[in-house]
Parts: C-alpha cells; sequence; structure tokens
C-alpha cells in the first residue's frame, strides 16, 4: 500500500474550504485525521489546523502545495464521529468545518497550558506501619503524631496546605517526618472536584405503569440496535429522570455509554447526584469547570473510564467509545441553541450524533417543544406520556392574579399582590418554603421623565437601562455600559424622574419589607458569577436554611424540594411584550415549569400567577395543565404564517456603523434571496430593522428565510455566509432554527 503523502487541513477561520499540504518523510506515518497540525497559512503564518482526511495526491491546478510544519498532537484528539458530526454542524448551521471541530473539543485540551499542581503528601509506606515506625524511630512531638494519625486514615494522601492546618502544624514537623523517611510529597495535578465519583448509592424507584411503558419503549429501540428517538412528555414530578436511569443500566450493562444533558449549569449537581447514586462511573463537562479539570474529565472519557456522561451543551461531544443513548432532559429549552459561531441547536446535533453511531434518543420534558411534539404527530418520533406525578400526588393548584383589577382596588400597583402575599405568609407560618419567579434582573427595568417621556437608554444600543440598585448603576444589558442615574431630567429640565418596571433586586427588597425575619436567597446572573455560588444557593433550600427562594429562568426548572409548598410568577407577562412568534409557547412553557417546583412532598402545593392578561390563552392552558389544548391553538396559528414546525426558520442579521451601506447591502441580499430561491422552496421576509435596532453603535436589519425546502435554501444561503465581512464595515451573520429574533 503506497503511503499518504498529503493531509486535507481545515481551519477556524470564517471560511469553509479545506486545504492539502504535503506531510514531510520525517513525519510520514505519525499523522491522522483528528489531530491539529500545524501550518503555513496565508498572512497569519503558521497557524494550527484540523487534519479531516489524507490523499496520496492532490489536483495539479491546486497550484503549489506547502508543507505541514509539525504535528501537535500524539493522538487524534476526534475520531471519525465527531468529524462526521462536525461536518454535518458546519453544513447545517453555516459555519467552517474547522470552527466546529474547535467548538468539539475544550479549550483545555487544545492549548498545551501548564497543569496547575499542588504539593500532596503521601505515607511512604504501608499506612498501618506508620504508629509502629514513628515509635521504633522515637519520634514523639504532638504535632508529629497529629500529622501521621491523618495520613494514616489516607493513603491517597493530603494536599499539603490542608494537611497542615488539619494537624496544626508547622513546615519543620513535616520535614521531620520526611527525614525519618516516612512520607514524601509529589506535586500532582490541582484536581477541583474528583472526575469520577460515587456518591451514596440509592435504590431503584418502583416504576408506575407509564413509566414501566416508556422504558419498554425506550428498550426496544436498544434492543434493535438501531437509531431511534423517544418523546418523553411526562408532568412535572412524573419520575422522567427514574425512566432515563433505567434506561441507560440497560445501555451501561452491555458496555456502552450514555450522555445526560441539561440546559443550565445550575441543574448539574443535583443531577450529577442523582446519576452518581446509581452509577459508578460519571463524569461531568461543562463550561464553568476549570480548564485543567474539564481536560482531566475529557480524557478519563476519552480513556474508557466513565460511564456516564452529564452535561451542558458540549457534553454532546464527548468522546465516549461506543455511545448508546442520548438523553436531553428539559429538550424545550432555548439555553440548547448556541448563541455564538456556530450557532448549532444541540437537540438537532444530539439527534445526528445518535443516528451516526446507531443510538438511542430520549427527549424528555414536561412541555414538548412545538418541533419536537410536531414530529411525534407525525410518527417520526414515539411519544409515551407520564399524566401522573409519582405515588399519584396532586399537581400543585394554579390560581391567576388579574393585576389590573388588583392595581384598581388597591388603588396603587403592587408588586406582590395581596392574595400572593397572604400565601407567603401562610407557607412561613407552617415552615414551609416558598419560591418566587420573575425572568427580569435589576431594581427597576428603565428610568423616565412623566412631563416629557425621556427615557434613559444606552448611548450605543437601541434599549433603556436597568438600574441596579446595588450597584448604584443603570446598566445595558447588551455593551455593559454604565451609568450614574439621573436625579432629574436632562431633556426638559424637570427635577425628578421615575423608575419602571421590576427585577428581581426589587422583589427581594419587597419580600424583606413584608416578612423582615425571612432568610431570602436571590438567584439571577448577577448574584451567581462566583464558582460554587449555585451549589451554596441550592444547598439553602434542600437544608431548610432558605425561606424564600427568588430567581429568574434558571429555577424554572429541575428543582425538586419537598418542602416547597407555594411558587409565586411575579409577572407570568415579560415574554408577551417581546415581538417573537414564540412569546406564547415560551409563556406556556414558563408558567408549566415554574408550577411544577410546588408540591414535590406529601403537603401539596399552590402557585399563584400575577398577570395583566389572565385570559391569554397561554395563561388559562398552562392553569389547567392543558398541553394539548395549547399546541392546537398555536399550531393553527404557526401554519397560518408558515412558522415552525411548518417551516425551518433561517435568519440572516447584516449591521455595521455606516447605517446607509448596512441598508443597501441588506436590501442587495435580500433581493439576492428572492431571485435564488423557488417561491415553493423559501418565502424571504424582510429585510427590516430587528426588534433591538442598534447595539453597541451598529445599526441592525434581518431578512428572515421560512425554508419550506429545506436543501434548496441551504445551498444558496451556504454561498451567502462564505463571508461575514462585507465591503464598509458591513458584516452578516447567518443563523438556522433561532430560538430569538431579537
Amino acid at each position: 500500500m503506497t503511503e499518504s503523502l498529503f493531509a486535507r487541513l481545515v481551519f477556524p477561520v470564517p471560511f469553509d474550504r479545506e486545504f492539502h499540504y504535503r506531510i514531510p518523510d520525517l513525519l510520514a506515518g505519525t499523522v491522522r485525521p483528528g489531530m491539529r497540525l500545524s501550518a503555513p497559512f496565508g498572512k497569519q503564518g503558521v497557524v494550527s489546523g484540523w487534519c479531516v482526511g489524507l490523499s496520496e495526491s492532490v489536483d495539479p491546478g491546486i497550484g503549489e502545495v506547502k508543507e505541514i510544519a509539525s504535528v501537535l498532537d500524539d493522538l487524534p484528539l476526534v475520531d471519525e464521529t465527531i468529524l462526521r458530526l462536525t461536518r454535518f454542524i458546519a453544513d447545517e448551521y453555516f459555519c467552517s468545518w474547522g470552527e466546529a471541530l474547535n467548538a468539539a473539543v475544550p479549550a483545555g485540551v487544545r492549548e498545551r497550558r501548564k497543569e496547575k499542581t499542588i504539593a500532596r503528601v503521601f505515607p511512604v509506606v504501608d499506612p498501618r506501619e506508620l504508629d509502629r515506625l514513628a515509635d521504633e524511630r522515637g519520634i514523639r512531638g504532638e504535632k508529629q503524631r497529629r500529622l501521621i494519625a491523618l495520613l494514616r486514615d489516607a493513603p491517597e494522601g493530603i494536599a499539603r496546605p490542608e494537611l497542615l492546618e488539619k494537624a496544626d502544624a508547622s513546615s519543620a514537623s513535616l520535614t521531620a517526618l520526611i527525614r525519618e523517611g516516612l512520607v514524601r510529597i509529589e506535586e500532582v495535578a490541582a484536581t477541583e472536584e474528583a472526575t469520577i465519583s460515587r456518591s451514596e448509592q440509592t435504590a431503584p424507584l418502583l416504576l408506575t405503569p407509564a413509566q414501566s411503558q416508556a422504558l419498554a419503549a425506550t428498550e426496544e429501540t436498544l434492543a434493535a440496535g438501531a437509531f431511534g428517538v423517544l418523546l418523553l412528555h411526562g408532568v412535572t414530578g412524573s419520575g422522567k429522570t427514574e425512566v432515563y436511569i433505567r434506561a441507560i443500566e440497560r445501555v451501561v450493562a452491555a458496555g456502552r455509554q450514555a450522555i445526560v444533558l441539561v440546559p443550565e449549569i445550575s441543574l448539574t449537581p443535583q443531577t450529577v447526584g442523582r446519576f452518581r447514586g446509581r452509577f459508578e462511573r460519571v463524569a461531568v463537562l461543562h463550561s464553568r469547570l476549570g480548564e485543567a479539570e474539564r481536560r482531566r474529565h475529557w480524557r478519563e472519557i476519552r480513556e474508557g473510564n466513565v460511564d456516564v456522561v452529564v452535561g451542558a451543551r458540549s457534553a454532546i461531544f464527548a468522546p465516549t467509545k461506543s455511545l448508546g443513548i442520548v438523553v436531553v432532559d428539559e429538550e424545550h429549552e432555548t439555553s440548547y441553541k448556541q448563541e455564538n459561531t456556530p450557532r448549532y441547536h444541540v437537540r438537532e446535533v444530539a439527534l445526528e450524533r445518535a443516528r451516526l453511531e446507531k443510538a438511542a434518543v430520549i427527549l424528555g420534558t414536561a412541555t414538548p417543544s412545538l418541533e419536537s411534539y410536531y414530529c411525534a404527530q407525525k410518527g417520526i418520533y414515539r411519544l409515551c406520556e407520564l399524566p401522573e406525578r409519582v405515588e399519584k400526588r396532586a399537581m400543585p393548584s394554579i390560581d391567576v392574579v388579574d393585576m389590573a383589577a388588583e392595581r384598581a382596588e388597591v388603588k396603587y400597583f403592587p408588586l406582590i399582590s395581596r392574595q400572593l402575599k397572604s400565601h407567603i405568609e401562610t407557607a412561613i407560618k407552617k415552615e414551609e418554603q416558598v419560591i418566587l419567579f420573575l425572568n427580569r434582573r435589576g431594581y427597576t427595568t428603565y428610568i423616565a421623565c412623566r412631563r416629557c417621556d425621556w427615557v434613559l437608554r444606552c448611548a450605543r444600543c437601541d434599549i433603556s437601562m436597568t438600574f441596579h440598585k446595588s450597584k448604584g448603576a443603570a446598566l445595558c444589558h447588551h455593551c455593559l455600559e454604565s451609568k450614574a442615574p439621573p436625579t432629574g431630567c436632562p431633556s426638559c429640565g424637570a427635577r425628578e424622574v421615575s423608575h419602571f418596571g421590576v427585577g428581581t433586586e426589587r422583589i427581594e427588597e419587597e419580600v424583606h419589607k413584608i416578612l423582615p425575619d425571612l432568610a431570602v436567597e436571590r438567584m439571577d446572573s448577577d448574584t451567581m458569577k462566583r464558582r460554587g455560588s449555585y451549589d451554596k444557593a441550592f444547598e439553602g433550600l434542600w437544608e431548610g436554611a432558605t425561606d424564600v427562594l427568588i430567581g429568574t429562568q434558571m429555577i424554572a426548572k429541575g428543582l425538586d424540594i419537598q418542602r416547597v409548598t407555594l411558587v409565586g410568577v411575579i409577572s407570568a407577562d415579560t415574554a408577551f411584550h417581546i415581538p417573537d412568534f414564540r412569546s406564547a409557547e415560551r409563556t406556556f412553557q414558563l408558567v408549566t415549569q415554574v408550577a411544577g417546583r410546588a408540591g414535590r412532598g406529601p403537603k401539596g402545593g399552590r402557585v399563584i400567577v400575577q398577570s395583566f392578561n389572565p385570559d391569554h390563552y397561554s395563561i388559562r392552558c398552562a392553569q389547567a395543565y392543558d398541553y394539548r389544548g395549547f399546541v392546537e391553538k398555536e399550531l393553527a396559528a404557526r401554519r397560518q404564517l408558515d412558522y415552525p414546525p411548518f417551516s425551518r426558520l433561517v435568519r440572516i442579521l447584516v449591521q455595521g456603523k455606516a447605517d446607509e451601506k448596512v441598508r443597501t447591502t441588506a436590501a442587495e441580499i435580500a433581493e439576492r434571496l428572492r431571485s435564488a430561491l423557488d417561491a415553493n422552496a423559501g418565502k424571504v421576509v424582510g429585510p427590516v430593522l430587528a426588534p433591538l435596532a442598534r447595539i453597541r453603535g451598529d445599526l441592525r436589519l434581518q431578512i428572515l428565510i421560512k425554508a419550506l425546502e429545506w436543501m434548496p435554501v441551504r445551498s444558496v444561503v451556504k454561498r451567502l455566509a462564505a463571508r461575514r465581512r462585507l465591503p464598509g464595515g458591513v458584516q452578516i451573520s447567518v443563523d438556522a432554527d433561532p430560538v430569538s429574533v431579537m
């Protein structure tokens, strides 16, 4: 067989093309697909690229073929499956293959940074012999004896700072033990969390008949050894996780692995706890891990030392050796969509990876996305339903408070209605816990003048600034511009300005006014910035130290706290004010999901929903737990307008600082699209100003394509997406299956 002489490389740059490089004789036989190679690349000099294939010849027409400079990896970082998966991402989500490959492998794995180390102290001899040897060598010092006692019970060693602190000993005492040959110090990688660990083992739960049916359906797919998708539609508290675990047990017993995806990093610790209670080898992958820790987890998975991988979006690329099942928990969640390049939707990537590996997929949720439910209606997915909570516990009753009527009766705008306030007081008297949900952070949402309608806006973005009382500043949540709030109106000279709207910070203050002695915790992106913040907040709730938890959407799902009997939705209307065709669906999902946090224990639960639109069908259907009724109304509206699931949406955003150039470019792109696309393949809408018309000084126009036939649209848009930067400083970005059109 002739030795391959050329490597096909792709680079993490904004154009999707392969480049051929000659493999020098010195490196012959060492280059394999999936490795990173360094090679000269235009004006950028020698850069890192991905080898995606080898060949024995090249087309003479391509001109001079340069040589690769070096091989950066001892082994391929991605296998054939991940190469094919990232090629799929590049094709479907309009990025380059190199960009997709970079997203698939953590930076800590790609970049050879020196790992942090820590000095760890180990016994040199059998730990059981330490006391006898210390006696023989006349070691009598109290501090040295304390050091020996700690090491006797820790054959795996103890970090030097921790050992000295626990023993209340000095370095001199430790040095004496080293001199006597009883202990040694070794520099080891500083591990922030055990890569593979096991919680206290938990027993399997008794399955309900509906759970048994769902498990049987999954087992049929697993037994067939073929790709298959199960949509597990179960009400909150119906035991979806137990179905996941039982299915994964079958997979692990067959020598294969599982990937469990969760939408929020905040959910990872509790999910990991559930799985570590049932499986010996569980690893975690998500972006909040330190680089060294993430690298170790990734390597353990690749070496076959892990059975179950739990994580957020990036976990779908875990380098498992034989993937048997992928679980996408809360499959409807918009956070599964990557918002920067490559803009993939992890649910679709999970389906493709399972298809490539002939694995099963479980899409689990209490509120299926309309796209997934429509696939189930069409028979593309198999639908299994869990209509009741485990142990036949009742769903919490949902009361809707008409805030317009409330305001008319009390003659002011109440942040917390009388009904919700009364139920909070009752729950606290019974030593129960309360969750209050509001999907807006900050103190007030905008500052304005009542006399002339002036509004404090960001100078660079088309948006009002949110006041954060704890910072004493108004912030733009898009460009992070900060301003001191004005005391008077800069427009008309009025001496006072007013604050409008409400955020989680304001609700926290209001709760303290109502019941000043309560232990209140707030969970939003302002308070959850430090490592361990999620765990600390959840522990307070689990252990009963927190009376009231206030938060944004990060508390709307996954929490299973027995003592939470009351959930209050401060405003169910936030999504209604967003010009997005999914606003009704998001409202229904949020109300249903957050309501599901109540009544998980034997005491039952109640939900109070505050709204100025109490008769909207999304709220009424959520109140009645009527998912099918909601879907019927929503699908009818979308069918009329050719919105998903009756089309695939592509959003093209054109932006730049030269307004006229942006407008001209957007109009030219729209015209080219209309000329290239048959009306039966796709409908072009726009260009129009984006709802957020200006961000960071850039004017933003958008064009929407409703793709009725995907392949013709993909082909046309792929050519357009090849150039992201155009003359005049204009940039374009292409987003397939966008979850937001803001």
